[in-house]
């Protein structure tokens, strides 16, 4: 079976490009925190320019750090996932990576505002996002080769 992609897959591609700008405004928060707290290159938040914070500045520099490093750690996964479900069922696919930007934005609010134990305000939103657009490819994949 050939996959066309239809017009539809446009809604798949916002969705990618969303996420995608999502990730890069994480990572520019990133760039904010190391000019307000002064964390120079290379410095990733356990190096001599970090020594020089107080506790709490030091949390709050990793709080922001590790949400924008837990994202690029995840997005590749989330986008080959959106592309090969959205290649099957583009709108179900994109809303799912809506769904998965919303639960991003939540887990990061709750990371900055509150350290790791608030992330869990997003985190099952994203992993279940994740793995509904894994399963959607999965299965279309599936059903439309193995068992066609």
């Amino acid at each position: 079976m050939a996959i066309v992609i239809g017009s539809n897959f446009g809604y798949t591609v916002i969705a990618a490009v969303g996420i995608t700008l999502q990730c890069f405004a994480t990572a520019m928060g990133v760039n904010g925190a190391r000019k307000k707290y002064n964390v120079k290159f290379p410095d990733n938040g356990g190096g001599r320019y970090s020594d020089k914070l107080s506790d709490e500045d030091w949390v709050a520099f990793n709080n922001i750090k590790r949400t924008s490093d837990n994202y690029l750690e995840q997005v590749g996964m989330v986008l080959v996932a959106l592309v090969l479900a959205g290649l099957y069922q583009p709108k179900l696919a994109a809303s799912f990576g809506a769904t998965y930007m919303l639960g991003r934005f939540a887990y990061a609010r709750g990371y900055v505002a509150g350290g790791a134990d608030k992330r869990i305000y997003g985190a099952p939103i994203m992993g279940v996002s994740f793995l509904a657009l894994v399963i959607t490819a999965g299965y279309n994949a599936v059903t439309t080769t193995v068992l066609a």
